[in-house]
């Protein structure tokens, strides 16, 4: 737009005449459709908001019905079991377990299944075996203290180059021959004394572990001995090397474990094997190196008298450890694990497992697990447990306080935007949903049993009884009455809320969430046809007020036209009137 100068020959200010006389135009032409575009806009989000209520009322009502898209969420089965002895069994309950007492008596647990090498994989000591070869890198070297009749000895242990040959004579010649310090064929360390003094080893001061790593706690008539065979095997250098220690070399291959293959390279140490298999779950077992006896041990991680599957290719790893012999398991090499027997309501169940589903038991929604044996021999003498099935009511309490805190703010929320100054004041579809919805709260169910009514149950707009009237505004849950009900007759109150989950679907609130369903119909619903009409509106609106400000372009054009002509008209006229005057 070029920029204009108002009365250049008239002296007069037009522009300023012209904005008023535009504005005033525009507060009668265009301000109208923009008040009615923002009604329209308020209505229309006023409409969504209580559209969303709506759907949490419905969700609230799903919880109850298998109305919406042909599901059934069956709250009411839910059940609660306890135990009479946490101690011995445990249980837990799903839908569909009926309520009641179930006797169970323990005779065996579960137990897992172990493999042991039934050789000593590693070469067993001698003089010439290094101290630091000895306890899988646990030997430390320093001090080493023994007593002869009291007396005090204390030899040096170099670690790194002394052999247990060379400490063998320090410990003789530090004692002066009244010791024999030795390496005994059978793989054990032997410290006795020649003419029957008593012996005693270590002391405080001590700075090696000699006495520890060479297990020297078996007592002899005459000294010490080590309680278990010793090797210089060492879990961390590769099994197929000198280094290792092994009592024979291992080749590289192939093994495999409960069917899950691990393969055994010129790098790979007897450590980094027991990590991979305690890493990898498919392989079902546990896996460690016993340093006191010397043999590697698997455990089954699943119960039950099942032998631990062991298969090599190209490699001796199995034979080596003692856990095979010529392609077949060792014999003795397994401890095969127990199955659980437990008796349940009279009938004997036996199980690989200590968890006892409801597929073994026959108990349908029941899974029990099996803790300690109900043999009489503790000091409460336990023979059977009793597992009490309760109804668990935690949920179904929660989904109604669910639905009525839906509803209350459905009820709120329709009569702030349909009051006589609302957003949606007077909606005859507002408020005929919402008389529906509350007229269906306070119907009658005939032929229900106990009950025909919400307001039996503690469903209601005030105390237990009283009825949800057309002047209601707020309901409210009693829980208490709710509870005396469900012990009175518990088929009735699920009936009288929803028959839904039997095929019955007369319940007041399988009524309802049809009702809402068909008002939230993403193309039929009374949201969807009305939040269409109020789209087109407000298209409609903004259409209009776009011509509304082209007209009034047009009118601000044609203002300034007009005021531009008189004033050349008034600048002639005074051009003339000086030219009369001179």
């Amino acid at each position: 737009m070029s920029i204009q100068f108002s009365g250049l020959g008239s002296g007069l200010d037009f522009n300023s005449w012209i904005e008023q006389l535009v504005e005033a135009k525009k507060l009668s032409t265009v301000t109208p459709l923009e008040t009615k575009k923002t009604d329209l806009e308020n209505q229309s989000s006023a409409l969504s908001t209580i559209k969303t209520s709506f759907t949490a009322l419905q969700s609230a009502l799903k919880n109850f019905t298998s109305v919406i898209s042909g599901t059934s969420n069956d709250i009411w089965g839910k059940t609660n079991v306890t135990s009479s002895n946490d101690a011995y069994v445990t249980a837990t309950s799903s839908s569909g377990l009926a309520t009641g007492d179930i006797k169970i008596s323990v005779e065996q647990l579960a137990t897992s299944t172990v493999a042991q090498g039934t050789t000593v994989a590693g070469k067993l000591i001698s003089e010439d075996t290094k101290y630091s070869e000895i306890g899988n890198n646990q030997a430390k070297g320093g001090t080493f203290s023994f007593y002869v009749d009291n007396k005090r000895y204390e030899i040096e242990i170099d670690k790194d180059n002394d052999t247990l040959g060379d400490i063998a004579n320090k410990i003789n010649d530090a004692a002066g021959g009244k010791v024999n310090a030795k390496i005994n064929d059978d793989g054990t360390f032997e410290i006795a004394a020649t003419n029957g003094e008593k012996i005693s080893l270590g002391g405080f001061s001590d700075t090696s572990n000699f006495a520890s790593v060479m297990k020297l706690t078996e007592a002899t008539d005459t000294g010490y001995k080590s309680a278990y065979t010793l090797t210089s095997f060492l879990t961390n250098k590769p099994l197929t090397s000198e280094q290792s220690g092994l009592s024979q070399p291992i080749s590289e291959g192939t093994i495999k474990i409960n069917g899950v293959e691990f393969e055994i390279t010129e790098s790979t140490a007897l450590q980094d094997l027991i990590n991979k298999i305690n890493s990898t779950e498919e392989a079902k077992v546990s896996a460690k190196y016993d340093t006191l006896t010397n043999k590697l041990i698997l455990t089954s991680k699943e119960t039950g008298e099942f032998n631990i599957s062991l298969e090599a290719e190209g490699t001796n790893f199995f034979d080596v450890f003692g856990l095979t012999k010529d392609g077949a398991l060792a014999e003795g090499s397994q401890t095969l694990g127990q199955n659980a027997i437990v008796t349940v309501d009279g009938n004997k169940i036996v199980s690989s497992s200590n968890t006892i589903t409801s597929e073994s038991s026959g108990i349908s929604g029941l899974t029990i697990t099996a803790k300690k044996v109900t043999d009489g021999s503790d000091e409460d003498k336990t023979t059977e447990v009793n597992l009490n099935v309760e109804s668990d009511l935690t949920e179904v309490k929660n989904s109604i306080k669910e639905f009525v805190d839906a509803y209350n703010k459905v009820t709120e929320q329709i009569k702030e935007a349909t009051a006589q100054d609302g957003y949606l004041e007077m909606d005859i579809n507002l408020r005929g949903l919402q008389s529906e919805l509350r007229n269906m709260l306070s119907s009658f169910v005939s032929d229900n049993g106990s009950f025909g009514m919400l307001s039996q149950i503690g469903i209601s707009t005030g105390k237990a009884g009283l009825s949800v009237d057309d002047s209601a505004t707020t309901l409210k849950f009693d829980e208490e009455a709710f509870d005396e009900a469900w012990a009175k007759d518990s088929t009735s109150v699920k009936n009288l809320i929803s028959g839904g989950s039997t095929g019955n679907k007369n319940g007041i609130f399988d009524k309802m969430v049809e009702k809402v369903n068909n008002a939230l119909d993403v193309t039929t619903g009374m949201f969807a046809v009305k939040s269409e009409s109020l789209s087109r509106l407000i298209s409609t609106q903004e259409d209009r007020i776009t011509r509304a400000y082209e007209s009034l372009d047009s009118y601000e054009s044609q203002l300034t036209k007009q005021f531009q002509y008189m004033d050349e008209m008034i600048a002639k006229l005074q051009q003339q009137y000086s030219a009369f005057l001179s």
